[in-house]
C-alpha cells in the first residue's frame, strides 16, 4: 500500500524541513500510516506543498530512528515490527533501564520525585478521559524518560532516546491493534515509582520488569493478530 490515499495539509512556514520532519513523524505514530504503508516521496511532496529533496532528507532522517525502512530499488515504507524487533526493542529498554533504576534511586532528587510523579499523575488523567491515545502512549514514555533522566548518565539517555520513537510507534501499533492498552497505567507507574521514593531497588526493578513483560507480551499477541488479518485478506 502506499500513500496516495492519505492527505496531509500544505506546509508554509519557516524551518520548512523540521516541520515536514515533524508532521510526517506525527502521521507515522499516530497511524495515518500502517506499518508496512510504501511512502511516496513525490506524492508527499506534493501535498505539501513542498519540492522534494527536503521530504528526502525527512524520509532518510526517519530512517535513522527507526521508524522508515530504506528498500533499494522499491523505496521507502513505515517500518513493519517483526517479532525480533519487538524483543530486541523490549530487551534493549529493560537493559537501559534497570540500570536508570540503579542510578536515579541514589541520585533523584525531590524535584526529580516530584516531577515523576506529576507525569504519573497525568497519565491518569488522560487515560481517565479516553479517547486519545497518541498522547497517552507519548505521556506513558514521558515517565520513561525522565525516570532515565534522572540518572544522569548522558550516554544510558542517549541510548534511550535511540530507539524512543521506535517504542512509541510500537505501544501505539500494540494498541491499536489489539484495543488492549491497559486500563490502569498509572497504578503500573506508581507501582515502579513508589519503590524507588522509597529507595527500595528490587521492588522497583521487580515492578519494572513486570510492567515491561506484560508490554512485550501484547506486542507479541498484536503482531499475530495483524498476520491473521492480512492472511485473510
Amino acid at each position: 500500500m502506499a500513500s496516495h490515499g492519505v492527505l496531509l495539509q500544505p506546509l508554509n512556514v519557516q524551518n520548512l524541513r523540521g516541520h515536514i520532519h515533524y508532521h510526517l513523524r506525527a502521521a507515522i505514530l499516530d497511524g495515518t500510516f500502517k506499518p508496512g504503508e510504501r511512502l511516496v516521496e513525490s506524492v508527499i511532496a506534493e501535498q505539501l506543498g513542498v519540492s522534494r529533496a527536503p521530504v528526502r532528507e525527512v524520509l532518510m532522517a526517519l530512517e535513522r530512528e527507526g521508524l522508515v525502512n530504506n528498500i533499494p530499488r522499491h523505496g521507502n515504507f513505515v517500518v513493519d515490527f517483526t517479532d525480533k524487533d519487538i524483543e530486541e526493542i523490549y530487551s534493549l529498554r529493560l537493559l537501559l533501564e534497570r540500570g536508570a533504576l540503579e542510578r536515579t534511586i541514589e541520585r533523584a532528587t525531590e524535584k526529580d520525585l516530584a516531577e515523576i510523579q506529576a507525569l504519573v499523575d497525568q497519565l491518569g488523567e488522560l487515560t481517565a478521559r479516553g479517547g486519545d491515545l497518541h498522547r497517552t502512549v507519548e505521556a506513558d514514555l514521558l515517565i520513561h524518560e525522565r525516570i532515565c533522566r534522572a540518572a544522569d548518565h548522558g550516554r544510558l539517555l542517549q541510548w534511550w532516546n535511540s530507539i524512543r520513537w521506535q517504542t512509541q510507534l510500537l505501544i501505539g501499533v500494540t494498541s491499536r491493534t489489539t484495543y488492549d492498552y491497559p486500563t490502569q497505567p498509572q497504578r503500573n507507574h506508581q507501582a515502579i515509582l513508589d519503590p524507588l521514593r522509597a529507595k527500595d531497588l528490587a521492588s522497583a526493578e521487580a515492578a519494572l520488569v513486570a510492567h515491561m513483560g506484560d508490554a512485550q507480551a501484547r506486542a507479541h499477541r498484536a503482531l499475530r493478530e495483524v498476520h491473521t488479518a492480512r492472511a485473510t485478506n
